[in-house]
């Protein structure tokens, strides 16, 4: 059957009454939501089988599309726009904030909330409405290119900032989904942060035990207590059975344990993967494949550029017509797509797309008053009235000038860079350094002008300080401040080595900006060396000989194994990609105007064949001993110095019993014991000390980050209860009966001090 025959035989008539019909329902929508709640409003819930009552089998599948037009213009629904978000919309003149390896690193959801509620108002002005971020899968494989994207390796830090993203985008009460909130659309479900041989979209083979104890939990966190709108399912297959067609994952955990009624979004051409013979191939075509999506859940088949309708790679486009053609598609399963589709626009208010700044049309106008006259209350004939909506889809917002990089936003940017910065080294107190003491400086090293800003970046911020620049505008004119490459990332020639150590002769201290760009690691470029690449670890091995100062500044995606630079070089502050304020944030902390507080959120392996590395591993049953291994890491989860000192008093535990349905409380007094006011994260770890399940030696369920003045103390205190203490175990969370150790310290392996609480079954 042609294209045009196709059309004739989905397409049916319609009257204007239904015209109007459609139009009506389709705008009526509730103000506001005044929880964050998983439920759409009543509203949506009551208008969705009417508006789908009079659309168009092609209509319906229209709405499944990701790329504009995605719309029905016949009834009023407007186009909705998908983008990226990570950590910044995607937009030129976007604020760039630190990439989310940077943000774990902060250990601070309070901080990520604001940033997360800067990013959706950016988005809305751009014109985005669903945006694919946060990013929650774990990092636990530094040879994954796409760690960068992930905010750390443990399962609890990653829920507590993800959670706190999703209520920044999304809004909280009365702002949720407002005209400057979005839709986040949380990926990768689930457990790509593992993967086989650290290759994106490597399959995973893990036991439900470890899924649900680890993978899982920040994205059950979301759906369950940010009222998640959206997300995405991951490219790899999860115990045989590709994500995209994972009936056990998208149906029976998300939809019916979780309780999940968003929007569920492929990956990139994900579905038509399911039929390719050179990848997983559990479908024979590509309609089977794409029946086999539908079937499990996912709505909106992402295939972003130039995809046409007749596309195999468009799963739900011509490919899908025909299996509705052949009578082999429930149209139960189409429309509950293609309701899932209209829901998300009507929870966050959009208006058919028409010319920015024009009146409301006659029959707009008259819908309006028909509803207000019988009584009923016209909601979206408020928003239309009162400016509220959206009125265009793809343009930009007429304040998108004014919102995009706004001067409070660039602000946020340079506060979250501060707090990402995570002092790893400080032989001899280097740091801070004293201005007045210093003529010049040298910076060396390929970073100390590019702008690396990670993956999914904005192209073009408003505003870039490079760490040349930084250095430069935070010493001021009284010192100087030269620059020299030295070497390059990816070739190993020495010919720019000379300059660079010339200069580094002549300083007085010599400060070295090395680390990754999005050409040495990122998404689909995973890493099989953690070593510097290119020139780097012979420039600074070179600068280090002149006998000056040398500071090493990482400017990285992921963990690196800097053995030659930890044992040699005195100082080491590791940056991340920090955003649009790196030089900013890296000079202010390099001159003590900030005290670096920030924790690293990944364990930094001694080498590549202590991979995977992470913290909270099963114990194994024998002493490991690796011949060419000195320690078990680089540097622990947890980890970050400060240039002052931080005291632990007794943990207290309070009751030392409990029961279930019972909960304790735990304490600690933790003083500053230096001359300087600095950031502590007070973290807290809990070990089952005996199970009838092999447990990890220690597991995070709890942090703080606090401030504290020189000698000031503040008590920090965090609840043990069921959540806290349940294992999974049957097939449910289960308690033992037993004793568990508490513990409290300034890293996973700086513990400072112990106690231990009883669990009882009740009586």
């Amino acid at each position: 059957m042609s294209f045009s025959n196709l059309i004739s035989h989905f397409m049916k008539p319609i009257s204007p009454q239904s015209l109007a019909l459609g139009l009506l329902l389709l705008a009526t929508t509730q103000l506001q939501a005044e929880t964050a709640t998983n439920s759409s409003p009543p509203e949506a819930q009551m208008a969705i089988p009417k508006i789908l009552a009079q659309m168009t089998t092609l209509e319906k599948l229209q709405l499944l599309r990701s790329g504009s037009p995605n719309g029905v213009a016949r009834l009023g629904i407007p186009d909705v726009r998908y983008g990226e978000s990570l950590h910044g919309c995607l937009a030129s003149g976007a604020t760039a904030f630190p990439q989310c390896i940077g943000l774990g690193a902060t250990w601070d959801p309070e901080l990520i909330e604001q940033m997360g509620s800067c990013i959706a108002k950016e988005a809305r002005a751009a014109g985005t409405q669903i945006v694919f971020a946060p990013m929650l899968g774990l990092g636990q494989d530094p040879r994954w290119g796409r760690v960068e994207e992930s905010y750390g390796e443990d399962p609890y830090l990653v829920s507590r900032m993800g959670v706190a993203y999703v209520f920044g985008v999304q809004g909280r009460g009365a702002e949720r989904f407002d005209c400057n909130h979005v839709i986040a659309c949380a990926k990768h479900f689930a457990a790509d942060g593992c993967p086989l041989g650290g290759q994106n979209g490597g399959a995973m083979e893990i036991s439900e035990r470890q899924l649900r104890e680890t993978h899982l939990r920040p994205f059950e966190a979301v759906v369950k207590e940010a009222g998640l709108g959206g997300i995405m399912p991951a490219h790899h297959e999860l115990n045989g059975m590709p994500c995209h067609g994972n009936q056990w994952l998208l149906q029976d955990v998300l939809r019916k344990e979780w309780g999940f009624d968003g929007l569920v979004v492929s990956d990139f051409r994900d579905i038509a993967t399911m039929a390719d013979p050179a990848r997983s191939r559990v479908a024979a075509t590509p309609g089977e494949a794409a029946l086999l999506a539908l079937r499990v859940g996912v709505d909106v088949d992402l295939n972003f550029g130039a995809a046409k309708w007749e596309d195999p790679g468009r799963a739900y486009g011509k490919v899908l017509a025909d299996e509705i053609q052949a009578g082999r598609v429930p149209m139960e399963l189409l429309d509950r797509a293609a309701g899932d589709c209209l829901k998300a626009r009507l929870e966050i208010k959009l208006e058919k797309a028409k010319a920015q700044n024009t009146a409301p049309s006659a029959l707009e106008t008259k819908l309006a008053q028909t509803q207000d006259d019988a009584g009923a209350g016209d909601v979206w004939g408020r928003l239309v009235r009162e400016g509220q909506l959206d009125t265009n889809a793809k343009a930009l917002r007429a304040d998108a000038a004014k919102v995009l990089g706004a001067p409070e936003h660039c602000a946020l940017a340079v506060k979250v860079a501060g707090k990402a910065m995570t002092l790893l080294k400080n032989e001899g107190d280097l740091l801070p350094l004293n201005a007045a003491s210093l003529k010049k400086v040298a910076v060396v090293g390929p970073l100390g002008e590019t702008m690396s800003l990670g993956g999914y970046s904005t192209p073009k911020p408003k505003l870039y300080v490079s760490i040349v620049d930084g250095l430069k505008q935070t010493f001021g004119p009284g010192v100087e401040v030269g620059y020299a490459a030295g070497c390059e990332l990816g070739e190993t020639n020495e010919a720019k080595l000379p300059e660079a150590v010339a200069l580094a002769r002549a300083a007085d201290v010599v400060i070295a900006v090395v680390g990754t760009t999005r050409d040495q690691m990122g998404e689909n470029l995973d890493r099989d060396n953690l070593d510097l690449s290119g020139g780097q670890e012979r420039l600074v091995e070179a600068v280090q000989a002149t006998g000056k100062p040398v500071v090493v500044v990482l400017i990285n995606g992921g963990p690196l194994t800097i053995n030659w630079i930890k044992d040699h070089v005195p100082t080491i502050l590791e940056a991340w990609y920090p955003g649009q304020a790196a030089g900013t944030a890296v000079a202010e902390a390099l001159l003590g105007k900030i005290n670096p507080g920030g924790k690293l959120s990944v364990t930094f392996p001694q080498n590549i064949g202590r991979v995977p590395c992470y913290y909270n591993h099963l114990p194994a049953n024998r002493k490991m001993n690796f011949c060419n291994s000195k320690a078990d890491c680089l540097f622990p989860f947890g980890f970050g110095l400060s240039y002052t000192k931080f005291s632990y008093g007794e943990l207290s535990v309070t009751p030392a019993t409990i029961a279930p349905g019972q909960a304790a409380t735990v304490s600690v007094d933790v003083t500053n014991t230096g001359k300087r006011a600095g950031d502590e994260v007070v973290q807290f770890y809990i070990r089952d000390d005996v199970s009838s399940l092999v447990r990890p030696a220690k597991e995070l369920k709890g942090f703080k980050r606090i401030t504290l003045a020189p000698g000031e103390t503040k008590t920090v205190s965090f609840p043990v209860g069921f959540e806290q203490l349940k294992f999974w175990k049957d097939g449910q969370w289960v308690v033992e009966p037993g004793t568990f150790t508490l513990m409290a310290g300034g890293s996973s392996e700086d513990i400072r001090c112990t106690n231990n609480l009883a669990w009882r079954e009740s009586k």
